[in-house]
């Protein structure tokens, strides 16, 4: 009995032991991440030293999982080791804004602090120690309206407003006339309230200025927030990341894909599944991605198709450098592999260019010969210089350089099952989902990838090289087009 007794005590104490580490698991989330946890376009959104960064990413993405731990971050000062982004080394005075106070309350509150027990909060992203103090909503239950919180460099103040609290001007909005050094914005804004939100960040962060983050699946389509980071981003203080697609997210499993569209309209579902907004009859290329994506295969295995290189020079833009093949038999390109990169040596886009494919003729755009403001050399120049060969000047079939004849050709090859996109070329992809037309007129944001392609394209049959000197014997059975 006594042995029994010992045994019964023993495991209680393990069970007890048992409780008591997975208590201080919920209650301490943030200890139990690591820079693994974060997909790279989440650690894209925590490098951003930008003055307003958007985060355009598809529904279920985690899109609001990785700003609440961002946000809990400059509350509390206890960045991790691992972190490359801003710090804020002074207690902050924030804002997280939400669409309506029940979605305030259940989706930013719950992300930063856990659910609510007896007016005590359970623990989110912001550990239940690290809480001093709650002023809670007179018109909502269980919402708070400003918490504070100990920070390692002293005491942060976060208020918790939703969208129909915070209207436009002095008199109603809630923090107008103060100065904020974060402001968490969760799903998309009425534009009316965007002045403000610039307004009260202009003089945060000590007087250098401070960050505006949004977070959205673009439900509202293209207001003029998003237009503003769409159509004319100021690269100097502005960042998109994404659009961010299901692709982008391995947590989530086919079956559950399947079960989130199930009843979704029809017109909804790249909104929901791929982060675009409603573009309509604007994108350049209205194309569903599952006609031109195929899986890859080794290019080896068909000797006969030429292959081409070309680039996009990022003078105040990414640098593009894509990898095209071309099969004769079936008059059918194929994007092999894409890079995009902003900023960046000569030398480092140079030996990516020739990382791959480097007997393959390397095209440049038309704007190659001109001069960079500082060194007084032209951007071929550089590139000669970097120990990029093999390289040829942009022409259309017929000679000029003009953009229509391109967009045209890549727009009937999509259509007619004559291009093909090899998966993993998430670049090209991603620009795909972006690039449009307003007002007739092609908008110059996001189409550095397609700039390249459309040149590779109109000169892969003339330039295209052969992959080898001995190419092979082509299939005897005729082929279908993959």
């Amino acid at each position: 009995m006594a042995d029994a007794a010992i045994d019964l005590d023993k495991y209680q104490k393990v069970a007890e032991a048992m409780i008591a580490a997975k208590r201080y698991k919920d209650t301490h989330r943030r200890e139990f991440v690591d820079a693994s946890t974060w997909y790279s376009w989440q650690h894209q959104s925590f490098k951003s030293g930008k003055q307003q960064t958007m985060l355009m990413a598809a529904n279920r993405s985690g899109k609001t999982m990785s700003a609440g731990y961002h946000f809990a971050l400059d509350l509390t000062g206890d960045y991790p080791e691992w972190w490359q982004g801003d710090r804020f080394r002074f207690g902050t005075d924030c804002v997280a804004l939400g669409v309506d106070n029940l979605q305030l309350k259940d989706v930013v509150q719950k992300e930063l602090f856990g659910d609510v027990i007896d007016k005590q909060f359970t623990g989110g992203w912001v550990h239940p120690s690290e809480i001093v103090n709650v002023e809670w909503s007179p018109q909502t239950v269980g919402l708070a309206r400003r918490v504070t919180i100990r920070s390692k460099f002293g005491t942060s103040f976060v208020t918790l407003r939703s969208y129909t609290q915070s209207k436009t001007g002095q008199a109603t909005l809630s923090f107008a006339g103060t100065s904020k050094d974060v402001i968490w914005v969760d799903e998309c804004p009425p534009d009316a309230l965007v002045g403000q939100l610039v307004m009260r960040t202009m003089t945060g962060n000590q007087g250098s200025g401070g960050k505006i983050r949004y977070t959205m699946t673009p439900e509202l389509g293209v207001t003029k927030l998003v237009n503003s980071f769409m159509e004319q981003r100021n690269d100097e203080i502005q960042l998109l990341i994404g659009p961010v697609t299901w692709d982008d997210c391995p947590h989530l499993t086919p079956e559950q894909k399947e079960a989130y569209l199930a009843g979704v309209p029809e017109h909804e579902r790249d909104m929901r599944s791929k982060g675009v907004p409603f573009f309509g009859s604007g994108l350049v290329y209205p194309i569903p991605e599952d006609r031109v994506v195929i899986d890859p295969f080794p290019l080896s295995q068909r000797p006969w198709l030429r292959v081409i290189r070309a680039m996009d020079l990022g003078i105040g833009h990414p640098t593009a450098i894509v990898w095209l093949a071309y099969d004769a038999e079936f008059d059918c390109v194929y994007l092999v592999r894409d890079y995009s990169v902003t900023g960046g040596a000569a030398a480092v886009h140079a030996a990516s260019a020739n990382g791959y494919l480097p007997q393959a003729p390397c095209v440049f755009p038309p704007d190659v010969d001109q001069t960079e403001k500082g060194s007084g050399k032209t951007v071929r120049k550089w590139y000669a210089e970097a120990g990029l060969k093999n390289t040829l000047d942009f022409r259309n079939p017929d000679g000029s350089t003009y953009v229509e004849p391109g967009i045209l050709e890549l727009y009937e090859r999509m259509t007619t099952d004559r291009f093909k996109i090899f998966r993993g070329c998430n670049h090209a992809l991603r620009e795909l989902r972006m690039y449009h037309r307003k007002d007739g007129k092609l908008v110059k944001q996001d189409d550095d990838v397609l700039d390249a392609v459309r040149y590779g394209t109109q000169m892969i049959r003339s330039h295209g090289a052969l992959q080898s000197r001995k190419p092979g014997h082509k299939p005897r059975v005729k082929r279908a087009i993959q």
